[in-house]
């Protein structure tokens, strides 16, 4: 599968992509990119931010390179990618986010996440895990809140709480 992850410059990027090792990896953004080259993934310019076309910017990205899944990271990439998911579903291209009615109960407010671990949900199914001693709980959690998406891990009152794993810029 070729799988494209924004915020490519991104520590949490890189991190994201041990999730996604079997696939061939696309580590995208905006303006300027390394000049790096890696057996295991290839980066690659969005071009520079634009706010008003960023679904549009995105999609084209997947379809020019065949990409078959998206993994956004970056919070204003949020709302765009939300309102246009059966768009990029008509191309067969799933994005990693979860439902537009949820997403918001997914977005820390007033701070930063004390976050514990991180993890990947696939249409509520655990796909990686970044503590695999939670790995029984969260296929629990995953299923029960059907998670989509890139999660950080709180630990609040012995319950583990997932939020969105976003990059701001």
């Amino acid at each position: 599968m070729k799988t494209l992850i924004t915020g490519g410059k991104s520590a949490q990027a890189l991190k994201v992509s041990k999730a996604f090792a079997a696939d061939n990896l696309i580590l995208a953004d905006y303006g300027s990119i390394p000049a790096f080259t890696s057996a295991k993934y290839q980066f690659i310019s969005l071009g520079e931010r634009n706010d008003t076309v960023i679904a549009h910017n995105l999609l084209t990205h997947c379809l020019d390179l065949q990409v078959e899944c998206l993994v956004p990271l970056y919070d204003f990439e949020l709302d765009p990618l939300l309102r246009s998911v059966l768009l990029f579903e008509e191309f067969n291209i799933k994005i990693f986010l979860p439902e537009r009615t949820v997403s918001g109960e997914y977005i820390k407010q007033g701070g930063l996440v004390h976050a514990i671990a991180w993890a990947v949900f696939n249409e509520s199914k655990l796909i990686y895990c970044s503590d695999s001693e939670l790995n029984s709980r969260l296929e629990s959690l995953g299923l029960e809140r059907a998670l989509n998406g890139v999660f950080q891990l709180e630990n609040q009152q012995d319950s583990l709480v997932p939020y969105l794993l976003q990059i701001g810029q």
